[in-house]
């Protein structure tokens, strides 16, 4: 039905009325400028295949291929390099593709469906703003949240502010994005973001589960009205990546050792589970 992808996996289930794409990677799991090109080639697919020939479809679900974590966010050594050679162009085109990304999920592709993250793993960054854009949100119960940009002095820039201050309230909202704290999933379900817990791993379970308990009218239109009473558009999310961008060109070097420890333990831990 759908062709491959190199970043992506995609499994379809007529029986559920279910499409689920699984993030995978080489190396960190991030948000790699690869990644998001095609990214938006396989949401252009999606609207073209299933809006097209009529398969069946309610709900489409995102997960991960690694089972730690969901995704880790931006392409950090990629932010530090075009910062350090102050490359707008590269990375506005870098944010500008996330908005692509983020604002296909929020409006479930353009086609009358659920979108659902699947949580089994860490969500910190890019991730956590992914998670955010859907409009049910299933966790392991030993998955993280994070938004760590603050440690070396920038903020989330795709995303994060229109959906967080839509789903908490404000005090709740500003504390999640200022102080970076890490959130279980139990956690997240207490402030209102996370819908559903689930233990063990059994995350399609789960997953499927869910929908045969759901009143797929209800929950779908109560969404719509949802986007009609809090409407995002996508100006919006544009307009507050570019700030990301320019808050990146004016980081100081401080800002940027801090940002440069970071990847060095990302790339530690990367190594010690190649080497395990």
């Amino acid at each position: 039905m759908i062709k491959t992808y190199k970043y992506f996996d995609i499994d379809y289930y007529p029986e559920h009325e279910l499409l689920l794409w699984k993030i995978k990677s080489d190396g960190i799991p991030n948000f790699s400028l690869e990644g998001l090109k095609e990214f938006t080639a396989f949401a252009n697919d999606l609207k073209m295949i299933l809006a097209d020939n009529g398969y069946p479809l309610k709900y489409i679900a995102s997960s991960s291929m690694h089972p730690e974590v969901y995704n880790m966010g931006g392409d950090l050594p990629f932010f530090f390099e075009n910062i350090i050679n102050q490359n707008r162009e590269v990375l506005t085109e870098y944010a500008h593709l996330c908005i692509e990304v983020i604002h296909n999920i929020y409006n479930s592709f353009g086609l009358p469906a659920i979108s659902i993250a699947l949580v089994e793993g860490n969500a910190y960054g890019g991730g956590f703003e992914c998670v955010a854009a859907h409009d049910i949100i299933l966790a392991n119960n030993d998955a993280k949240f994070c938004l760590p940009e603050n440690k070396f002095n920038l903020f989330p820039g795709m995303g994060a502010y229109s959906f967080l201050f839509r789903k908490l309230n404000f005090k709740t909202a500003s504390d999640v994005l200022y102080n970076g704290d890490i959130y279980d999933a139990s956690q997240m379900k207490e402030l209102g973001l996370v819908n559903q817990i689930f233990k063990n791993n059994r995350g399609i379970d789960r997953l499927v589960e869910y929908i045969n308990k759901t009143s797929y009218n209800f929950i779908y239109n109560h969404h719509k009205c949802l986007k009609r009473v809090f409407p995002l558009q996508k100006s919006e999310l544009i307009d507050i990546t570019d700030i990301w961008v320019d808050a990146c060109l004016n980081l100081d070097n401080k800002s940027l050792r801090r940002m440069e420890l970071i990847i060095n333990a990302q790339n530690r831990k990367l190594k010690q589970k190649v080497i395990k």
